[in-house]
């Protein structure tokens, strides 16, 4: 009797351990779980736009929130001053010149492209994927439009979006976003002639103006594809809706499906032509601009939102930059400001490629960080912070996880400023080195011989050159330049080759 009673007790001592187990794993459980990324990327932000420099005319209390929350990285730059290369940068850990994701006569890719993401770069997207993650990409891709090249190729299991810039797909008489370029000897004269109406259309668009598909890929199972246009030309005042929308719904099927995510949210604005749609119509003190910047944080809230509503808050990384600087072409009315940089979009001085950049997530201090970081640099971060072995193919990447977390100095001591294949520029440190400059967008290029010298810190607006009375200086950086030319290897240009085998 006494060893049954002995037994029961024995047994039921047992039962209560496991219980206690049972009910203390779960917070075990959740406490290693993976953590979720997401990357907001706004097309042509200026950096005094949003952010530390942004208009106090404007109001985004979402955006403020992810200030006052994160990290400002004020000395982030991309890897391109134009949108094509930038985002093979940013989803490869790789330089333009080594995937080859550049052009030195098509700078971008355009409709009908024959060329693309290559199959043999490995994306964040394929990388997480191999980890049991979910991935979406909700906006625009503009890295290839043929199927094979389709974000869904390339790592993501779903993309609802469009293919290239909202100003492209468009037909002005014979002369189409197409064939504009499809012989170089006679493009000039085709933009002679189209030119002056696709310009007028940019300042005072119409929805008909352009052709863009609204395009929805699903990758399935058996490596199959269900690639569907869903609507043409797509209602661009409602993008930053419908791209914020369905990223929303992926997350929330994400976590219902108890899996990890990874969501590339990119947003089509503020590139020209600008649309908003009617809720933000006249919201904004800036005018048009503003109203766009507007509906862009009331997604950046949506997204915080559903965070907090899901629990997953305090498990989930967030960044938020550009691909480039403001289109200053379109300036002030339709495009933005670098602040107190000099330049934009298409130019290697500061306001191309320097870009206002937002991280939050846990054990990330909230503050100002003047250390350097790149677009490149994302690949590694993230793998890192996922507790995931950095990839040797993101050769351009590095980790900026301790800078982020503890404070550190960043890894980065130099950033390469190319424009195409030639290397225009080269910051070391706080010292930049320019070789060769443009004043404008698609403006003719000075080659400077010898090189201007910036300080960056006590210029800003890189106005000032020092190159005469620092010539150690100029001869330190110089022989840097050196060593990294040689350890970066020119690929053969893949966007040149998008129509074709073409002579100059």
């Amino acid at each position: 009797m006494l060893k049954r009673r002995q037994l029961a007790l024995y047994l039921i001592s047992l039962l209560c351990i496991a219980a206690w187990l049972i009910t203390t794993q779960p917070i075990a459980v959740n406490a290693q779980k993976a953590p979720n990324f997401i990357i907001i990327y706004v097309d042509d932000l200026g950096y005094g736009d949003l952010g530390i420099h942004q208009n106090k005319q404007l109001n985004t209390p979402s955006i403020d929130d992810l200030v006052d929350t994160g990290q400002s990285w004020t000395n982030f730059y991309v890897s391109a001053s134009v949108c094509s290369p930038s985002r093979g940068a940013l989803l490869t850990g790789n330089l333009p010149v080594r995937s080859g994701l550049y052009g030195n006569r098509l700078a971008v890719l355009w409709p009908g492209s024959q060329t693309g993401m290559p199959a043999e770069q490995q994306t964040l997207a394929e990388t997480f994927k191999q980890h049991n993650y979910a991935t979406g990409m909700f906006g625009k891709w503009h890295l290839g439009d043929a199927p094979q090249f389709l974000p869904t190729r390339h790592g993501f299991d779903e993309w609802l979006g469009i293919p290239y810039s909202n100003d492209m797909d468009w037909t002005i008489g014979d002369i189409t976003s197409t064939n504009v370029n499809s012989e170089l000897s006679v493009s000039h004269e085709k933009w002679a002639k189209a030119g002056p109406i696709y310009q007028k259309q940019l300042l005072n668009p119409t929805l008909t103006d352009w052709n863009v598909p609204l395009m929805h890929s699903l990758a399935h199972a058996d490596q199959s594809y269900s690639d569907n246009i869903i609507e043409r030309p797509a209602d661009q005042t409602l993008y930053t809706q419908r791209f914020t929308n369905v990223s929303l719904r992926f997350i929330h099927q994400s976590v219902e499906a108890d899996k990890p995510f990874f969501v590339f949210l990119s947003h089509s604005m503020v590139h020209v032509p600008l649309f908003r749609s009617p809720a933000f119509v006249g919201k904004s003190a800036l005018g048009l601009y503003g109203d766009v910047l507007e509906e862009i944080d009331w997604s950046v809230g949506e997204i915080l939102k559903v965070l907090k509503e899901k629990h997953i808050e305090d498990n989930t990384y967030v960044v938020f930059t550009s691909d480039n600087g403001p289109w200053l072409t379109y300036a002030p009315d339709h495009a933005g400001s670098a602040g107190p940089l000099r330049g934009g979009k298409g130019q290697t001085y500061e306001g191309g490629m320097r870009v206002m950049t937002l991280f939050k997530g846990p054990n990330i201090e909230p503050g100002i960080v003047s250390e350097l970081g790149m677009d490149t640099d994302i690949f590694n971060t993230f793998m890192n912070l996922a507790n995931l072995s950095s990839k040797s193919s993101a050769v351009d990447s590095y980790d900026l996880s301790a800078t982020l977390k503890a404070s550190k100095p960043s890894p980065r001591e130099f950033v390469p400023f190319y424009r195409n294949s030639t290397l225009r520029a080269f910051r070391l440190g706080n010292q930049k080195l320019h070789f060769v400059t443009n004043d404008k967008f698609g403006g003719p290029t000075t080659e400077h011989k010898p090189p201007i010298l910036i300080d960056l810190v006590n210029d800003i607006d890189e106005s000032d050159n020092l190159a005469s009375s620092k010539p150690q200086d100029v001869e330190a950086i110089e022989k840097r330049v050196a060593e990294f030319k040689a350890a970066t290897p020119i690929a053969p240009s893949i966007f040149d080759l998008q129509k074709g085998e073409q002579a100059e």
